[in-house]
């Protein structure tokens, strides 16, 4: 069993699914389910410090201003040779590539080009609320046509926690306490406790 499986001995396999909104309530197409874990999975923050004009090097770090967005990074692996025993159904690497590319992108404004989409990744019992920042492909295994069977895919997100410029924030009732909350105040709440929890993981 991968490392980072999780359940009661049942395997769960890493799932993405797009989203209209920032505020991940309007789900886009079908979400996709990987047939291949990643070996490795990481979360890494920073934080940005606010430097004093016209002191270009400085012994402190200067001012606190903001903790960033947390990135993910993880590396998805392609197999189109049916060797895979948890593969449900063979499906060749470009129609595996062409299914993650529909959840993670979007065609752009006015038609031309790519966006990102917003996606939700569920993986280790947890959901990250995530768009993505980078993607890289590499073929490693060729049919005797020159098509791939193998491929690694290294995918880089970041974490939905900033202020949205072009978010008019609609009000949303929290069933719990009755009261109306704020895309923006529901994502830095899931932000707050994600930082809280990996904190916790790195203190034991």
């Amino acid at each position: 069993m991968n490392k980072l499986d999780v359940g009661n001995g049942k395997k769960e396999f890493m799932t993405f699914q797009a989203y209209e909104d920032v505020g991940f309530l309007n789900p886009k197409g079908s979400a996709y389910q990987v047939t291949i874990n990643p070996e490795q999975f990481s979360k890494s923050m920073s934080a940005l410090f606010e430097k004093k004009k016209g002191h270009k090097y400085s012994v402190s770090a200067g001012k606190f201003s903001s903790m960033q967005p947390i990135d993910y990074n993880f590396t998805l692996m392609l197999d189109g040779t049916g060797v895979i025993p948890s593969q449900r159904i063979r499906e060749s690497v470009q129609e595996q590539l062409s299914k993650i590319t529909d959840v993670f992108f979007k065609t752009g404004s006015k038609g031309k080009g790519y966006e990102p989409n917003y996606v939700a990744i569920t993986f280790c019992d947890e959901i990250f609320h995530c768009v993505i920042s980078s993607f890289k492909t590499d073929y490693t295994l060729f049919n005797p046509d020159g098509s791939p069977l193998r491929a690694k895919v290294t995918c880089a997100f970041k974490s939905i926690c900033s202020r949205e410029p072009n978010l008019k924030p609609k009000r949303k009732t929290d069933d719990k306490n009755g009261e109306n909350k704020s895309y923006e105040e529901t994502l830095n709440e899931s932000y707050e406790k994600e930082l809280d929890s990996l904190f916790k993981n790195i203190n034991g």
